[in-house]
C-alpha cells in the first residue's frame, strides 16, 4: 500500500512539472533583441516621418547575454527619456510576464536613418558653385542632420558658404542661392527717370545681391557711387 501511494506521488511530481514545463515561455536571444529593434524602428518611423522618414538601421550596443523564460509569453517595453529622435540614446528595456513586472535594464542604442539625399563627391571650397561635377543626390546616414539635407539637386544656382568635405551631406546651411549680382563684377547700370526714360552704362557692383536687393553700384563712366536695386541677372537700376 505505502509502495502504492509512493509510486503515486512520485507520478503525480513528474505530472505537474511536465505540466510545468508547458506552461513555460522561452524567448531566445536572437528574437528578444529581434523584438527591441522592432519596437526602436517603429518609435523611430514615428519621430522621423515629419522629416520625411527614410530607412531606419537600429544597432544596439550592450545587448545582455541572456534568455527570458516566462510562464506566459513576455511583454517587453522600450522607453526613452526623450520623446523626440536622438541618433545615440540610452534606452531602458522592461520584461514583464502579462502584467507582472520581471525585470528592466538599460541600452545604448545608435539609430541610423538613410535616404537619398545631396551630398558632396568631391571637396567643395567656399563660394564655389554646386554642380553635377562636384555633387550627386545618393543614399547617405543622415540621423545627425535631419532637417538640415536637401534631397533633390537645386534648380536655382547654389553656392557654397564654407568649405565642405568629400563624401558627405550637403546641408542647407552650407550653401546659400547664387547671387543674380556678384560683388566687384561688371555689371550694366540703369539709369531710369520719372518718365521712363533709360540710359545705360558700363559699372561695378560693390556688393553681391539678387532681384530685389539694394546694393551699391560704382559707374566706370563717372567714377560715382550710387544706390541701385538689383533688377535682373548682371544688371542694376537707378532711379532718377
Amino acid at each position: 500500500m505505502k509502495n502504492k501511494i509512493a509510486k503515486n506521488l512520485i507520478l503525480s511530481f513528474i505530472f505537474a512539472l511536465s505540466l510545468s514545463s508547458v506552461s513555460a515561455y522561452t524567448l531566445s536571444k536572437e528574437d528578444f533583441e529581434a523584438q527591441i529593434k522592432n519596437q526602436i524602428k517603429s518609435q523611430t518611423q514615428k519621430q522621423i516621418e515629419n522629416f520625411g522618414g527614410g530607412e531606419i538601421e537600429v544597432r544596439i550596443l550592450n545587448m545582455p547575454q541572456i534568455n527570458i523564460e516566462t510562464k506566459n509569453k513576455p511583454i517587453i517595453k522600450v522607453e526613452s527619456n526623450t520623446n523626440g529622435f536622438l541618433s545615440r540614446d540610452l534606452k531602458r528595456v522592461s520584461i514583464y510576464d502579462d502584467n507582472i513586472f520581471i525585470k528592466s535594464f538599460p541600452i545604448s542604442v545608435n539609430t541610423l536613418v538613410y535616404k537619398e539625399v545631396l551630398c558632396s563627391i568631391n571637396p567643395i571650397v567656399r563660394e564655389q558653385n554646386i554642380t553635377n561635377s562636384n555633387s550627386l543626390v545618393k543614399k547617405s546616414e543622415i540621423g545627425q542632420y535631419l532637417g538640415q539635407t536637401i534631397e533633390s539637386f537645386p534648380q536655382n544656382p547654389l553656392v557654397a558658404t564654407r568649405n565642405i568635405q568629400k563624401d558627405v551631406p550637403i546641408l542647407k546651411n552650407y550653401v546659400k542661392s547664387k547671387p543674380d549680382v556678384l560683388k566687384d563684377s561688371t555689371i550694366n547700370i540703369i539709369f531710369k527717370s520719372k518718365d521712363n526714360l533709360k540710359i545705360t552704362v558700363d559699372g561695378k557692383a560693390l556688393k553681391e545681391g539678387s532681384i530685389g536687393d539694394n546694393i551699391l553700384v560704382k559707374s566706370l563712366k563717372y567714377n560715382k557711387v550710387y544706390n541701385a536695386t538689383v533688377s535682373n541677372k548682371n544688371e542694376a537700376t537707378v532711379r532718377i
